[in-house]
């Protein structure tokens, strides 16, 4: 018998290790996001313009060498792996190997998990983070040591969540409870390791604040329906439904259990904190979704205690759900399945997720047509060098041009594809060393007829240069307008 969960475990390995080849493999079949692209922003260029993006710890990550899709993304199939061992290693502390291995599984066909592993946003980065954080805690509470190194391990984990995903209070709460719900443990609360921890988050969070000059700060809502219905596509419906049983029947003898009440603890306040504020999270980021790693650790300890059902009946149910949420999982992240099948289904009119529309909309127009985009500047700005080349005889008359836009979308993303000739500049910079300079101003506004007041203000004449419509698969993903605004002047101080 102990051979044969040898085995199991072996192979469990393994399949991990062909489960992130074939991520990588993924990583390139979708363009950046506008996220990503913001993330790759911010780490070679002053974020004017930009909004508040993910943490200096994403922009990090996001600076390898190759500056493609892959290049980019190139950390999140390794996080992915990161996060299934230590997911595996502390359900096999708490409970049993057995158990670790169908935590890892249910982790694993999560829709939610596998769209962090072959994206890089800031979930990308706390799905490992945090079961991380969670197995050093524990490491800690099972040794008498007040300064051991797993404290300041835990506190290194908590500190990198507020570095990807600022001010990471779900994961500072969830620590928290994790001392106060069983007794046992709340004298943690006054000893030095949970003071190191708390430490370590507010030195990242003023970190966070230096960065980038602030945090975005959004207000919670209470949007039942739509929030439910993210959990459903992050988590799939039956998956959903299960998570609610285990954590029902592991919520019993909460107070009195100690280190098994661990999941419990990390899950609850994550759950809270992403239901309010999940939503405000654009496609693919899942933000707070690393709740359902611990759901999935309950679900497969629990699982044996579903009441009056027979063996049989489980491992049925156990493998409908998987099967159901696997196929979900490849149905979001290569959301060009129903159209290869000939299945019409249109892009949805907004950049930023909106889960409640999921089966009418694909979300996923955030990450389609920017290489198009970045062709038809390039083609544009070369069109109009190339008739100035041909009228003033100047071939070298690309440093009188440069390029602006007054959406970050563009910013970001042009800058990714298409800044060649030198970054991509937003309205809202100062451009006064631009001064009698010409500039292609793009735009993705359908209904834009000219640049806006602010902008014609500045040059003394315009034209428009061309008028596209970026398609994908037979469904249209933008428009875009390219004017060309001709001598800069500089605004009176």
């Amino acid at each position: 018998m102990r051979a044969t969960a040898m085995q199991r475990q072996r192979f469990l390995f393994a399949a991990l290790g062909l489960l992130t080849l074939w991520r990588w493999a993924l990583l390139p079949t979708l363009e950046l996001s506008p996220d990503e692209a913001l993330a790759v922003f911010h780490g070679n260029h002053d974020a004017a313009g930009a909004p508040i993006g993910p943490g200096p710890l994403v922009s990090l990550l996001g600076m390898v060498p190759g500056g493609g899709e892959f290049g980019v993304r190139f950390f999140a199939p390794l996080l992915a792996l990161a996060a299934s061992l230590a997911v595996w290693r502390l359900a096999r502390g708490l409970f049993d190997a057995q158990s670790a291995g169908w935590a890892v599984v249910i982790m694993n066909v999560l829709p939610a998990f596998n769209l962090a592993a072959v994206t890089l946003t800031s979930s990308t980065v706390v799905f490992a983070l945090v079961p991380l954080a969670a197995l050093c805690v524990r490491t800690a509470l099972l040794h008498a040591s007040p300064l051991h190194w797993a404290w300041w391990a835990a506190a290194a984990c908590v500190a990198g969540t507020v570095l990807a995903q600022p001010p990471a209070l779900g994961t500072l709460a969830a620590v928290v409870l994790v001392f106060a719900l069983p007794r046992r443990l709340r004298h943690h609360l006054h000893g030095s390791g949970f003071v190191i921890i708390i430490t370590a988050w507010v030195l990242a969070l003023c970190g966070c604040l230096l960065w980038q000059g602030g945090l975005g700060f959004a207000w919670p809502e209470w949007r039942l329906v739509p929030s439910l219905f993210r959990w459903a596509v992050l988590a799939s419906p039956l998956l959903l439904a299960l998570f609610v049983a285990a954590v029902r029947l592991a919520s019993d003898r909460a107070t009195l259990l100690s280190h098994r009440s661990l999941p419990l603890g990390m899950l609850l306040p994550l759950a809270a904190l992403d239901f309010f504020y999940g939503p405000h999270f654009r496609w693919p980021d899942t933000g707070g979704a690393v709740w359902m790693t611990f759901a999935a650790m309950l679900l497969a300890h629990r699982g044996t205690a579903l009441g009056g059902m027979t063996s049989e009946a489980r491992i049925s149910l156990r493998t409908i759900a998987i099967v159901l949420a696997a196929l979900q999982s490849a149905f979001v992240i290569q959301t060009d399945l129903p159209r290869t099948l000939g299945l019409p289904w249109r892009f949805s009119r907004e950049t930023s997720s909106d889960y409640a529309h999921f089966f009418t909309a694909d979300p996923s127009r955030c990450m389609r047509g920017w290489k198009e985009c970045a062709k038809l500047v390039t083609a544009a700005l070369n069109q109009r060098l190339t008739w100035e080349a041909g009228k003033d005889g100047d071939p070298d008359g690309r440093e009188n041009w440069f390029v602006l836009t007054d959406d970050w979308r563009l910013l970001v993303e042009l800058e990714h594809y298409a800044g060649r000739w030198e970054p991509v500049h937003s309205t809202q910079e100062k451009l006064a060393d631009h001064a009698g300079r010409n500039a292609l101003f793009i735009t993705n506004d359908p209904a834009a007829t000219a640049p806006p007041e602010t902008v014609k203000a500045r040059f003394q004449r315009w034209e428009v240069l061309s008028v596209a419509r970026v398609m994908h698969a037979g469904n249209e993903v933008r428009w875009l307008k390219i004017f060309a605004c001709h001598d800069y002047r500089a605004p009176d101080l």
